[in-house]
């Protein structure tokens, strides 16, 4: 139930934070530092969100391209987090540190214009506070398609809360075609060893549906609910199936 937030030594565009880029003659120590300074001491998550194509509105979920390269080609699961309730969540650790929940901006070249650049620092730190727009928040044009909005934070490398942020949970199609792995993410649920136990109910799950306007999700609460019922010689699905009813109030179904 947390989120652990990457360097930016693990981005696959190499160019995001490349302070090489700019004019090392204008302040030549500040920036020779500042490249081990952002993979050290700055991190970030990745989101992608909502979005319009020629006015029609588009879920975060449907991007075919996503579920190809980071969901393992449908094969795992996209987790839809309320930004709002994530933000409330982690506001002690997000006031404590430097941080930015911004959209991504893209543009033909992902590096700022020399005149853009404030360069008047003392420390790294306070270079990249002056200038973390244009280099943690433009990303070239090619990665457009991604609609990222991304956490930024400084100084801090531990894991953020998503306890009771969680929308909703997207199987990948291979998954919910494959009963064995849903009863694998259903065994953590009535497992209470884990952080996720009870915490979801069989809404709290769906999967993409593909069709000629491209993916849009769709809710399995009758996939899980068979997972559920079809396992209740075992006690733990027994108490999860008495809690959906009794606190969640779910009646069998025939």
């Amino acid at each position: 139930m947390t989120l652990l937030p990457s360097s930016f030594g693990k981005l696959n565009d190499l160019n995001e934070g490349n302070v090489n880029n700019l004019n090392m003659n204008e302040n030549f120590m500040v920036l020779y530092n500042a490249r081990n300074y952002i993979n050290n001491h700055c991190h970030l998550l990745s989101f992608s969100q909502n979005y319009d194509i020629c006015g029609v509105g588009h879920e975060g979920t449907n991007h075919p391209a996503m579920w190809a390269h980071y969901a393992d080609n449908s094969n795992g699961i996209c987790i839809v987090i309320d930004k709002e309730v994530f933000v409330k969540k982690n506001i002690k650790i997000l006031d404590a540190n430097f941080y930015k929940f911004e959209d991504i901006v893209y543009d033909k070249f992902n590096a700022l214009d020399d005149v853009a650049i404030n360069y008047n620092a003392e420390t790294p730190e306070e270079f990249i506070m002056n200038n973390w727009k244009g280099l943690f928040f433009l990303k070239h044009y090619d990665w457009r398609n991604e609609h990222e909005h991304r956490l930024f934070i400084m100084n801090y490398n531990g894991k953020l809360n998503i306890d009771g942020c969680i929308k909703y949970i997207v199987l990948g199609r291979k998954v919910f075609l494959n009963e064995s792995r849903i009863k694998i993410i259903m065994d953590m649920i009535v497992n209470p060893n884990f952080g996720c136990y009870r915490k979801f109910i069989p809404h709290s799950f769906a999967t993409i549906s593909y069709n000629k306007n491209g993916y849009s999700t769709l809710g399995i609460a009758y996939k899980i609910l068979q997972v559920v019922r079809k396992n209740l010689s075992d006690v733990r699905y027994v108490n999860y199936n008495c809690w959906l009813k009794e606190e969640q109030r779910y009646e069998d179904i025939p």
